[in-house]
């Protein structure tokens, strides 16, 4: 639209020379002038003023009358909007809307970026560009929210510069292209993403593990006779069923995690983030895999009927420098397969290496579990001695006599037995073991003065029932508590400082003694210690190993004693070799000394020899 003055310029321009027209003429010429002009121009006048007014009605006409919602902005407010407008957002009356635009709008829009900024931003590239078209959330009155799509056009208002607005409500366009989407991208039974979604994902996932230098696995999955089910049920049962495991899947994973379904009763999971080591990853992969089966395994009932199922499971570890996404499909697939052949119910990895590894360590975890049943396990017994060489009792310490591999060292099997958690009924044993024997060296006079040191894992420390299984220990043996002495780790207090203090606080009412092992190895700190119930600190082996070659080292040491002395605890050096070694423990006033230079550890009836010929 244009105003009076707009539309009158040329007017006025004419009128201007008309007057330095008259300045130069004679007298006798102007008034010809002045009556041939005048009425010609005060008509042009009279024409556009009509004009003008009649192209306002019409802006208005359709302005108020648009079935669009319309509104004009000026200065970044809503100055006006038609009924359309009031109607389609719930108000009543125009006030409530005259407003800063993102004022009708989310905090956020759907892209997420700030509405306020967002609307300043398309505001301003309309005024730039003349016309501007996008997509804006809007909020109703009643708070729910639609998208549209909005055109901003630059207009003349009066004089000043305005936008011209108007909206149409997408959202059935929206479901629409939602539909779409999900038709192209998704599995219409299961809703899980499909194929290509799949691939699309599997191949960010590899260029996010190259640039980061992680890992993660591909993982084919295949329902176990799936195919009979559908055969002798129906494919109704078959579809719930499907479903069902979907489900079930979908639960275990991470949320970066994806599972797709292939097609048929076979899916695929993509697990991301693994860790950059590849042991580690395969560790990871293959934890999850064992809910999965476990999870599978569970019997899932339709129509009153139970249904038991399992799956097989090809795994294929890729770093980004893997071979591309469909090449490690195949490789998932193909190890699926040797899972199937392996007998079903089973996970499989596509590397050779890899899979040789994870065999031998399920063989060495089942002969684990049967080596306690056959008497396998073993206890060997290391001396601890005062300063004057007295033995003062011993720390028993497991062994496992593999009857093929002879005697295998905790190191070999206690990392198994923690991450399996076979190391609960292991520790049980030994504390049993422990309070047997010592309850059998009662009628020793030689033997009825020793303590024995047991490790204790933090698996088991935290077992709800361990301080009953304690007592109940104590009660059948009939040995006294104190002569039991428990050896915790740092590590392990620090995953729950207050329930360890309990259960230590619960132990100690029994009579039972604790020693602090391994100490300075960890997060050693007096804020915690001067808090735990213990008696003694034992002071770490690679401490005093170097001890008169590293000045640390014996600074170090020097330290933990003068701590134990302070705090009124008792301390023992570890791993003492050589009588040099400890003269210098001694002099700075260590307790008790255990190592090589005493005694390695030994089975029972070496260990009651090497006593006795002691005196």
């Amino acid at each position: 639209m244009k105003d009076d003055r707009t539309i009158a310029t040329p007017l006025a321009d004419r009128l201007l020379e008309l007057r330095d027209e008259i300045g130069r003429l004679p007298d006798a010429e102007i008034r010809p002038l002045m009556e041939q002009e005048l009425p010609r121009l005060a008509q042009q006048i009279r024409l556009r003023t009509f004009h003008l007014h009649h192209s306002e009605k019409r802006f208005r006409d359709v302005f108020d009358n648009s079935p669009d919602p319309c509104w004009l902005i000026e200065e970044g407010q809503f100055t006006d909007c038609n009924q359309a407008a009031l109607a389609i957002l719930g108000y009543a009356r125009r006030e409530d809307i005259l407003q800063h635009p993102a004022r009708l709008s989310p905090e956020y829009q759907p892209d997420g970026r700030s509405s306020f900024e967002k609307a300043d931003e398309m505001m301003k590239r309309a005024f730039c560009e003349g016309v501007h078209r996008f997509e804006w959330e809007h909020r109703r009155a009643d708070g729910s929210c639609f998208p549209a799509e909005v055109t901003l056009a630059r207009i003349d208002l009066q004089g000043r510069d305005a936008l011209y607005c108007i909206w149409r409500d997408i959202t059935n366009r929206k479901q629409i292209e939602q539909q779409a989407f999900d038709l192209a991208y998704f599995d219409p039974l299961t809703h899980l993403p499909n194929r290509r979604l799949l691939h699309d994902r599997l191949e960010q996932a590899m260029a996010t593990t190259e640039r980061s230098g992680g890992h993660g696995a591909l993982v084919y999955l295949d329902l176990d006779h799936f195919k009979v089910i559908n055969d002798t049920r129906g494919h109704d049962i078959g579809d719930r069923l499907l479903v069902e495991m979907a489900g079930r899947l979908d639960a275990i994973v991470r949320k970066s995690d994806t599972v797709a379904r292939m097609g048929g009763d076979e899916f695929v999971l993509l697990l991301q983030q693994l860790d950059p080591e590849a042991e580690a990853a395969v560790g990871q992969a293959r934890r999850i895999c064992e809910k999965v089966l476990a999870e599978l395994a569970r019997p899932c009932v339709l129509d009153d009927v139970p249904y038991q199922s399992s799956a097989s499971l090809g795994i294929a570890l890729f770093d980004g420098r893997t071979a591309d996404a469909s090449e490690l499909l195949k490789r998932a697939d193909q190890a699926m397969y040797q899972a199937k052949d392996a007998g079903r119910n089973a996970m499989r990895y596509f590397d050779p290496s890899i899979q040789a590894g994870i065999s031998a360590r399920a063989a060495f975890e089942l002969e684990l579990r049967v080596a306690q049943a056959r008497d396998e396990l073993v206890l060997h017994f290391q001396p601890q001695v005062d300063a004057g060489g007295r033995c003062l009792g011993v720390e028993a310490l497991i062994r496992w006599n593999h009857p093929q591999r002879g005697m295998v060292p905790p190191l070999d099997f206690i990392p198994l037995a923690e991450d399996t958690g076979l190391i609960i009924g292991i520790g049980h044993w030994v504390l049993e073991q422990a309070c047997n024997i010592l309850g059998a060296w009662q009628n020793d006079p030689v033997m009825a003065t020793l303590s024995m040191a047991v490790n204790v894992s933090a698996r088991q420390f935290y077992q709800p029932g361990f301080v009953q299984d304690v007592r109940a220990l104590l009660q059948a043996s009939g040995i006294e508590p104190a002569r039991l002495k428990m050896e915790i780790t740092e590590s392990m207090l620090l995953d729950n400082i207050e329930q360890a203090i309990a259960t230590m606080d619960e132990l100690r009412q029994l009579g039972v003694c604790f020693s602090l092992d391994d100490f300075g190895t960890g997060y050693s700190s007096l804020n915690y210690v001067k808090r735990l119930p213990i008696d003694q600190i034992k002071i770490d082996k690679s401490f005093v190993h170097d001890i008169h070659t590293d000045a640390n080292d014996a600074v170090i040491c020097r330290a933990v004693i003068a701590m134990g002395r302070s705090l009124g605890l008792s301390t023992l050096a570890e791993g003492v070799e050589t009588p040099q070694q400890w003269d210098f423990l001694a002099r700075e006033g260590c307790d008790a000394a255990q190592g090589y230079l005493y005694g390695r550890p030994m089975p029972l009836p070496a260990f009651s020899s090497w006593l006795r010929q002691r005196g």
